[in-house]
Parts: structure tokens; C-alpha cells; sequence
């Protein structure tokens, strides 16, 4: 503590992106690890059980502005929006008005037997249930706003995160493959 040390450089500024880079995988993976940890009695609910559900919650906002915006890249679901008239997703926090775009913008794109096939409803109860306590996304970040009033059922938690995110990945999925089957269809198109 009173040792003097040579603070060494731990930051590097790149020149190019790095796009395999998925924040939202690794807020999943991270929280996985994190609420696991909690269930299998490796680590505490009020202190890594606390980082998980702050985790797993931003994975849930950033992969429904992920589905949202996918949504808004198709006109329909056999045509691709033109980039420059794609309504921007809000940097908002509400997973609740997330989940009402996600229902807007791509519930129309998918065929309606492919919804239909996913388990909608349970991830939306999911969406909900979070939102419900969390509306703004402060609750696991600071004090006072409401994570200290709160109790989780880590097992049950864990039990279920995996299929959400499944659900939630196999939605965005889609809406990305049929973008680019979209685009590879109009290339063909514009070749003849």
C-alpha cells in the first residue's frame, strides 16, 4: 500500500475496429459466469450476484436495440430499408419501450409461423419483469435505486437465461439473414 509503483500503460488506442468485438455476448457470458457462480454457492448475491443481474440486463437492452434496429433495416420482410431512411434507436434504458419496437419494428418482418415457433412469451415476461423493477437500468449500478430492496432466485435464474438467449439471438438472427438475403437478392436483380 505504501510501496511506490510505476503505473504501467494497460490502455492502447487502435487506428482500426475491431467488429468481432460482440458487447452484448460478453455482457451475456459475463453474467452467465457471474449468476452461476451465485446459484452453485461460489460467489454472494450481494456482491457478484449484484454485477450478473446488472450484466444480464444490459445484455437483454442491447440485444432488443439489436433486434429493433434489424427490424427497421427491412421495409418488409422481402425488401431492405434504405440505410439513410432507417429510424435510429433511441439511447434509451426502458426495456419495456424496447420490447413494444421489438413488436413494431420486427414481430412484422418474421413470417408468422416463425414467430410463432419462438417462445415469445416467456422471454417477454422476462423483458417485463425487469423492466418492472428496473425501468431506467440504475438499479444494479447505484444505490438507492432499488437493487438493495430486492431478492433474486439465482437457481431458477440461471435455469433460464440460456433459453432467453437463444430466443432473443435466433430473432436477430433471422432478421439479419433475411437483410442480407435481401441485399444478395438485389445485387442478382440489378446484374441482369
Amino acid at each position: 500500500m505504501y510501496e511506490k509503483r510505476e503505473y504501467p500503460q494497460i490502455i492502447y488506442k487502435i487506428d482500426y475496429e475491431q467488429p468481432w468485438i460482440d458487447i452484448a455476448a460478453s455482457c451475456y457470458r459475463g453474467a452467465q459466469l457471474l449468476i452461476e457462480g451465485v446459484a452453485k454457492g461460489s460467489f454472494g448475491e450481494d456482491i457478484e450476484g449484484v454485477a450478473g443481474l446488472q450484466l444480464f440486463r444490459h445484455y437483454l437492452e442491447l440485444v432488443l436495440k439489436r433486434i429493433v434496429f434489424w427490424g427497421r433495416m427491412l421495409e418488409r420482410p422481402e425488401k431492405n430499408a434504405l440505410p439513410e431512411e432507417v429510424e435510429k434507436v433511441a439511447r434509451i434504458h426502458d426495456l419495456g419501450q424496447l420490447w413494444n419496437w421489438v413488436i413494431r419494428d420486427a414481430k412484422p418482418k418474421i413470417n408468422g409461423g416463425d414467430w410463432g415457433a419462438y417462445d415469445i412469451g416467456f422471454v417477454e415476461k422476462l423483458v417485463m419483469d425487469f423492466d418492472g423493477i428496473d425501468k431506467k437500468g440504475f438499479a444494479f449500478r447505484y444505490h438507492g435505486h432499488g437493487a438493495e430492496s430486492l431478492r433474486f432466485d439465482f437457481e431458477k435464474l440461471f435455469s433460464i437465461m440460456e433459453h432467453a438467449e437463444q430466443v432473443l439471438e435466433a430473432i436477430l438472427t433471422y432478421l439479419m439473414e433475411t437483410h442480407g438475403q435481401n441485399e444478395e437478392w438485389e445485387q442478382i436483380q440489378a446484374s441482369w
